[in-house]
């Protein structure tokens, strides 16, 4: 993971109310009832539209080898395994997390015959 001060100020910035607003017993409930942890499987029928797939390898939350089992059911996604990124990848790269989503946005584009440009105005 990128660990700069810069990354350590937009972490705060952009999660800290995440932090300070979460439900600790709802949380300490869930974690009685249910493991965090799931297999991930195809679905039914496949997502034919623009999709995009990103992870940190260095997620420790996630991780990311099984998110590959999803790409069978997404034959028109780009799959990226950014490194030097982990759970807050938005952050960690975001130029490259930016390039993504904005390649997938034209996909988008196209596909819809329509300009999105609102969306293109993430700071």
């Amino acid at each position: 993971m990128v660990q700069t001060q810069a990354v350590l100020a937009r972490a705060m910035q952009e999660l800290q109310v995440g932090v300070d607003i979460v439900d600790t017993a709802l949380i300490d409930r869930l974690k009685l009832a249910y493991g965090f942890s799931f297999p991930v499987s195809p679905l039914p029928h496949p997502f034919e539209k623009p999709s995009l797939i990103v992870t940190g390898r260095q997620d420790n939350i996630v991780g990311y080898q099984d998110a590959l089992s999803l790409l069978p059911s997404y034959p028109r996604a780009s799959f990226a395994v950014l490194d030097r990124a982990g759970h807050n990848l938005q952050i960690e790269q975001d130029g490259v997390v930016k390039t993504l989503f904005g390649a997938w946005l034209d996909r988008v584009e196209e596909t819809m015959g329509q300009d999105l440009g609102n969306l293109r105005r993430i700071p």
